[in-house]
């Protein structure tokens, strides 16, 4: 399986790095990817087998994505998805829920900007990752870095509800899948905390499909969009169904290569 470039589909629970290291010590080469996906994303994930497919790592990097997510509110937390302590849990009626400013919103994405990163994430700074900053209390010091994206095409699809119920399983199911060390005692308690004491007994969810630039992160539209609202919200769920001309379609199950 030497220099070989293909697609996989990556599961929620696992990390593209643990990804690529694993399968680098299966294979006894180096494993690298095209694009990193959070712990509670999945879909697809490039990854280049070998020393020779490396060498495009950044010309397959360069490419835009389509991204299918869920956007639940009520709730924020600090990593802007159910992987995060909630930070803030705010009572509204799903009923009077502003659909058409949120459409309006969705339709205005469209076009280059200036992106805010989630303070969890993966980029270095000054010879750490922006997640080790941010576990240690000393964010302030760094500061979150700010990037040009481009959105090229968006969709509000769908508008749902989910029980009060039906959320805390979704998320306790979800961080049961997740493998290493993410907080996640901590935060499942502060999530049963949170539900247990919102006023709401449904929630709404706002399902949306986008096509961006490279190092676009979804979870950082999804806490701008509450913010913009006035309802907080969270990335409930990222589906990646496209990465440059690799979809859904051509991914590999992921536990064909290893074990999950």
């Amino acid at each position: 399986m030497q220099n070989k470039i293909f697609a996989v589909y990556k599961p929620i629970g696992i990390t593209s790095h643990q990804v690529a290291i694993r399968l680098a010590q299966k294979l006894d080469t180096v494993v690298t990817h095209t694009g990193s996906l959070d712990p509670m994303a999945e879909g697809v994930l490039v990854l280049l087998i070998g020393p020779e497919a490396r060498k495009k790592q950044a010309e397959l990097q360069a490419v835009d994505k389509d991204y299918e997510f869920d956007l639940l509110f009520g709730f924020s937390t600090d990593s802007y998805d159910p992987l995060g302590l909630v930070t803030n849990a705010t009572a509204y009626e799903p009923e009077n829920f502003p659909e058409e400013k949120l459409n309006d919103l969705v339709t205005r994405w469209v076009g280059k900007r200036e992106q805010e990163l989630p303070p969890f994430s993966s980029t270095v700074i000054r010879g750490k990752p922006l997640f080790w900053w941010a576990r240690e209390g000393r964010l302030q010091e760094v500061g979150l870095p700010v990037r040009e994206i481009e959105i090229y095409k968006t969709e509000l699809v769908r508008r749902t509800e989910i029980t009060k119920s039906d959320l805390e399983k979704l998320i306790l199911k979800n961080l049961l899948l997740i493998d290493g060390d993410f907080r996640q005692d901590r935060i499942k308690e502060i999530w049963q905390t949170a539900l247990a004491h919102h006023p709401n007994d449904r929630f709404s969810i706002a399902t949306i499909r986008i096509t961006v630039s490279s190092g676009t992160y979804v979870r950082s539209i999804a806490n701008e969009v509450g913010k913009a609202l006035g309802i907080p919200s969270i990335a409930l769920r990222i589906l990646r169904t496209r990465n440059g001309r690799f979809d859904l379609a051509s991914c590999k199950p992921l536990s064909d290569l290893i074990p999950l």
